[in-house]
């Protein structure tokens, strides 16, 4: 028998290891290939940490369709892995180094920090796939199945696609203008750049001319003027005309630039002149270009001032800032400041500032590779899901920019390029711990491209040989994710059968990060898509929509919510909100409603079982003759809701099936036919109650299993010596599928009836306070006969839920005296309140609370017409005060109903 009360971690930690005991998660190729497979390649979690709550909800997400598909018979295949996560991971790692042993990674040195990043994996990978077991991850976690980023078959993997798009020249060494982040010490592909509206200062700065007259410039980065080469202005702008040509004074030196003139100025923004720094800007590099300016890097690597005045040399990019504006205030340059919002590209791992910067980097050209994914996105041969992300991701493959792939880090696969020594000396330069620190291209470099340190160089025969220091982009590795944990390049009989997978999914914010690498790598590599559909799931946000971030101090840890409320509720929790395309709002409180349904599904059950015979027989469902009018109810509304779950599950409308299946479990099943059916349990018909009751129970727990594994298996198992089943788990069971015999229009409609006059009573029970104790007395008026005849057939139904003294049920009758009245479609009712309540006391009730509504009518009202508060507030703060003023007005419109029954 089951506890009184139920306590999710006993059941999670005994179902954990019974499910992988018993091996149901793992999947093999089988010897007949006409089975279908369904395989989900997890987006492997990067080992920085513990996992979030967006991890929380992507593997529960994809939990739910590897269960609901393993259900449906398909040998389902949900592949795990972690990945290295380069830069992420090299940051915290350094971080840490620095916390407990107060030493850099330059300080260590490249092989120790290596060994120690090694270690880490191997801690924090345990870590993360122990999370994912608690979540009740349906994963084969068994070491040698899970797949890492730089374990030796995935090495092998990237260095083989290196390879052969160096042979297929797609692959290039060159210099341009890159990300640098002077954080991270490393170049950033466009797409790992984010950007973030910052409030700032636009400075008007003079340039003199040789005459005197000069033209004042606006820049949100005056410490940058050191790199200026010419002033730019539109040739069409005539304020300008008589300088083009001519030479100004660069504000805080001698030097003197030219005042050039191209198409692109915008004649609107600031001045309409513009100073061009070719080193530190996209558009002044692409400018430069053309007018063949001079190139003047004043920025370091490392975001310190190069290049410039002996009182500016070595400072940080901000601190200079702060010197220069100062400097040109006091020598006159400086003619006005104003408030300036403007986005600024940042790192998408440490937060701080991009500098754009002219950099000699890896590259892979990206147009060729890019033209058969947009094919096969345009064909709908990869989906996604909402399809509102099928045009810009159109967009961005079509307007493609080459790839830069190198990253000037120590985590990550290495760039499988070698050098000789002798032959390349010229082009290798070290740093003072005598390590290749970079590469000059320009100086007859000869790269060897080879996984292993080759024997000798190919042309002069020397051994000592040297590999570059870069590392790849991780996202190099993780494009070749849906094929390379097959063992690609093998030709495994693992890659015949499971690819391409089925689906993949992630968040929107790496949909080309990651998605359309992959589906680029997939096509050029295996010749095939990697996956059929694409679903895009929102981000887990703060209850006010904000991103959670540390230094918000708004993150929420997952594991603390599964040890406080199970890890059903916060499964369920996740996927109740996860429509599609839209980001969660997540608070704490909304598990507790699902914590609040799990307990609902354990008590039902419990009742249940409670009421079950002792030798717990199998139970065959009645004959439709033996059914009265509840039973044919509750099991059409069943089958219709079980119809409905295989569609929503395919259109991955998860928030859809689980809140559908909420409100039929606690609604439908137990607020209605359970209470109908508790004084019948005491009759004869109890054996035929008892069938239907386990027969839609066991049903709902194996159509809620994807979403809430634990509880649902836990109960499953109890109710299952009188379900017809072998099955020792859920998942070795067939998801339900509907009866449409049992379909039943008919007793749909004369439930929805008696429902509503229920319904409408109880409503009235609840505006006039009438306790639960009291038994009213009630009139209840139709004039068609189908209706009367439904109402008289089933007035037990009535006298039960609305618990009644007194039932009339007449073709006609006048509004009784100090009655309160309902309308229905079909049905008017009038409940009796004489004797029942204290009408003056009840009127006076009414009237403070109506008092208190108009109250809070006038404060939302107020707040909707306040335009400051339109203008700044969360979204979802606007449309909580929009709900919470409608529900205010039906309020209020109940209790004015009310009052004038009580005249």
């Amino acid at each position: 028998m089951l506890d009184k009360i139920y306590d999710p971690k006993p059941v999670e930690e005994k179902l954990t290891k019974l499910w992988h005991g018993n091996r149901l998660f793992i999947s093999t190729v089988p010897e007949d290939k006409t089975k279908k497979p369904f395989v989900v390649v997890i987006p492997p979690p990067n080992i920085t940490g513990a996992l979030h709550m967006g991890h929380a909800l992507n593997n529960t997400i994809q939990d739910v369709l590897v269960r609901f598909n393993r259900m449906q018979g398909q040998e389902a295949y949900w592949v795990p892995g972690t990945d290295h996560g380069g830069i992420a991971t090299q940051n915290v790692i350094e971080k840490n180094l620095a916390k407990d042993k107060k030493i850099s990674r330059h300080q260590m040195g490249r092989s120790k920090f290596l060994e120690y990043a090694w270690n880490w994996y191997k801690e924090c990978g345990d870590t993360i796939l122990s999370q994912l077991k608690k979540l009740g991850c349906s994963l084969d976690l068994t070491p040698e199945n899970v797949r890492f980023t730089m374990d030796d078959k995935r090495a092998k993997a990237v260095f083989t696609a290196f390879e052969k798009l160096w042979d297929k020249k797609y692959i290039y060494r060159g210099k341009r203008m890159i990300n640098w982040c002077v954080r991270c010490t490393t170049a950033l592909s466009d797409i790992e750049v984010e950007h973030e509206e910052f409030k700032a200062k636009l400075y008007y700065v003079h340039y003199p001319s040789e005459n005197g007259e000069g033209i004042t410039v606006a820049t949100t980065r005056p410490e940058t003027m050191f790199g200026d080469t010419a002033i730019c202005v539109n040739p069409t702008d005539k304020r300008y005309k008589n300088l083009i040509g001519k030479k100004v004074r660069l504000p805080l030196t001698d030097r003197y630039i030219p005042v050039i003139a191209d198409k692109e100025i915008d004649l609107k923004f600031g001045t309409g002149a513009l100073k061009i720094t070719p080193a530190h800007d996209v558009t002044d590099y692409e400018i430069g270009k053309r007018h063949k300016l001079e190139t003047i890097n004043t920025i370091s690597p490392e975001g310190e001032m190069i290049n410039v005045a002996k009182k500016y040399l070595g400072l940080k990019r901000e601190q200079c800032r702060k010197i220069v504006i100062e400097d040109l205030k006091e020598q006159g340059f400086l003619k006005e400041e104003k408030p300036y919002k403007h986005s600024v590209g940042i790192c998408y791992r440490c937060h701080q500032p991009i500098e754009p910067a002219i950099s000699e980097q890896w590259f892979v050209k990206m147009k060729h590779l890019a033209e058969p994914a947009v094919k096969v996105i345009k064909d709908d041969k990869v989906k996604l899901h909402p399809i509102s992300w099928k045009k810009p991701m159109l967009k961005w493959l079509e307007n493609i920019e080459d790839w830069c792939i190198s990253r000037q880090i120590w985590w990550g696969h290495r760039i499988p390029v070698w050098y000789c020594k002798k032959c390349s000396s010229k082009g290798l330069i070290f740093n003072d711990a005598g390590e290749l620190a970079r590469v000059d291209f320009t100086k007859g470099v000869t790269p060897i491209i080879s996984f292993e340190k080759p024997t000798k160089c190919t042309d002069c025969k020397s051994d000592d040989l040297i590999q570059d220091p870069d590392v790849l982009d991780t996202w190099f590795s993780s494009g070749l994710w849906p094929f390379s944990v097959f063992n690609w390049p093998e030709k495994t009989k693992e890659l015949d059968y499971y690819y391409p997978t089925n689906v993949l999914c992630t968040g929107y914010e790496i949909l080309y990060l990651w998605v359309a690498r992959m589906i680029m790598m997939g096509l050029e590599f295996m010749g095939e898509i990697p996956f059929t559909d694409v679903y895009l799931h929102g981000i887990v946000r703060d209850k006010t929509g904000k991103k959670m971030s540390k230094s918000l101090g708004n993150v929420i840890d997952p594991v603390d919510l599964i040890d406080k409320y199970g890890t059903d509720a916060v499964r369920f929790s996740l996927i109740s909100q996860s429509y599609v395309g839209k980001d969660i709002p997540f608070g704490e409180e909304s598990i507790v409603g699902a914590r609040n349904f799990c307990n609902k599904i354990y008590n039902t059950a419990r009742f249940v079982l409670m009421n079950l015979p002792e030798d717990k027989k199998i139970l065959e469902l009645p004959k439709s003759d033996k059914m009265d009018l509840s039973d044919k109810w509750i099991l059409d509304r069943y089958n219709k809701v079980i119809s409905g779950t295989h569609s929503k599950f395919k259109s991955f409308d998860f928030a859809d099936v689980s809140n559908t299946l909420y409100h039929f479990l606690w609604g439908d099943f137990c607020d209605w036919y359970l209470e109908i059916a508790k004084p019948r349990l005491q009759t004869e018909e109890k054996e035929n109650v008892l069938a239907i009751l386990v027969y839609v129970l066991y049903g709902t727990l194996k159509a809620l299993h994807p979403i809430m594994p634990f509880i649902t298996e836990e109960l499953a198992d109890n109710l299952r010596p009188c379900i017809d089943s072998n099955a020792k788990f859920l998942l070795e069971e067939k998801y339900p599928k509907a009866d449409k015999t049992k379909f039943n229009n008919k007793a749909a409609q004369e439930m929805n009836l008696l429902m509503a006059v229920i319904s409408e009573l109880r409503k009235i029970r609840s505006q006039f306070n009438i306790t639960s104790n009291i038994n009213i007395d009630v009139v209840l008026v139709s004039a068609g006969k189908e209706h009367l005849q439904t109402l008289e057939k089933h007035s037990n139904y009535i006298n039960l839920l609305a618990k009644i003294n007194e039932l009339k049920i007449i073709e006609k009758s006048k509004k009784p005296a100090h009655s309160a009245m309902f309308v229905l479609s079909n049905v008017k009712g009038y409940v009796l309140l004489e004797g029942k309540i204290d009408f003056e006391k009840e009127k006076d009730r009414l009237l403070k609370e109506r008092t208190k509504l108009l109250e809070k009518l006038e404060y939302y009202g107020a707040q909707l017409k306040n335009e400051k508060f339109i203008n700044n507030a969360p979204k979802e703060q606007i449309e909580k005060v929009k709900t919470n003023l409608k529900e205010t007005e039906l309020k209020n419109s109940e209790i004015k109903t009310a009052l004038e029954d009580l005249k």
